[in-house]
């Protein structure tokens, strides 16, 4: 993969750069969160530990979270015990920041939706078509591909609802 540190969201040119490997993603995820000034939507089966439970990847969201007011970030997972179970870094993270992260489990009619996004700033994205390989696609300035999944995120969001398992337990 290309060197990511030549790319500023919603900046460089509209190129789509190819992602393979496990490594990759979690690259590409970094590089985008630490981006990211305003809004963060993610979907993903069990936020998968190789790219979202990575401490660069929780610093940089813990950094987005601590820029403001206005800061939104959005996640949507599907297997949210086994997330809590796995001790996931991000869910303890919205835990202490749940002003500006929310964690939500997608409703039934969304159960065979396998792919797994990530839209920085409605502008930046990183996609994958299946959840069980990491063969994907990242543009840090696309608008058109970003709004199109972002009204997917917004219709699955419209119909989700906050899980009990993602509530924080404070002893």
């Amino acid at each position: 993969m290309k060197n990511l540190d030549d790319y500023i969201l919603g900046e460089s040119t509209e190129e789509v750069i190819k992602v393979e490997t496990r490594q990759d993603n979690a690259d590409a995820a970094v590089a985008l969160v630490k981006q990211c000034k305003l809004k963060l939507a993610i979907i993903s089966h069990d936020l998968d530990p190789f790219v979202y439970d990575q401490p660069d990847f929780v610093e940089a969201v813990r950094q987005l979270a601590l820029r403001g007011r206005n800061v939104e970030i959005r996640i949507l997972a599907f297997e949210p015990q086994l997330i809590v179970r796995r001790g996931h870094k991000l869910v303890d993270l919205a835990g202490k920041v749940s002003s500006y992260i929310e964690l939500r489990k997608p409703s039934e009619q969304y159960k065979s939706f396998n792919e797994a996004v990530l839209i920085a700033d409605e502008i930046g994205y990183l996609f994958r078509e299946s959840t069980e390989r990491y063969k994907g696609r990242l543009n840090f300035n696309s608008r058109r591909e970003s709004k199109f999944m972002l009204d997917v995120f917004n219709s699955m969001w419209a119909t989700s609802r906050p899980d009990p398992n993602f509530r924080r337990m404070h002893i």
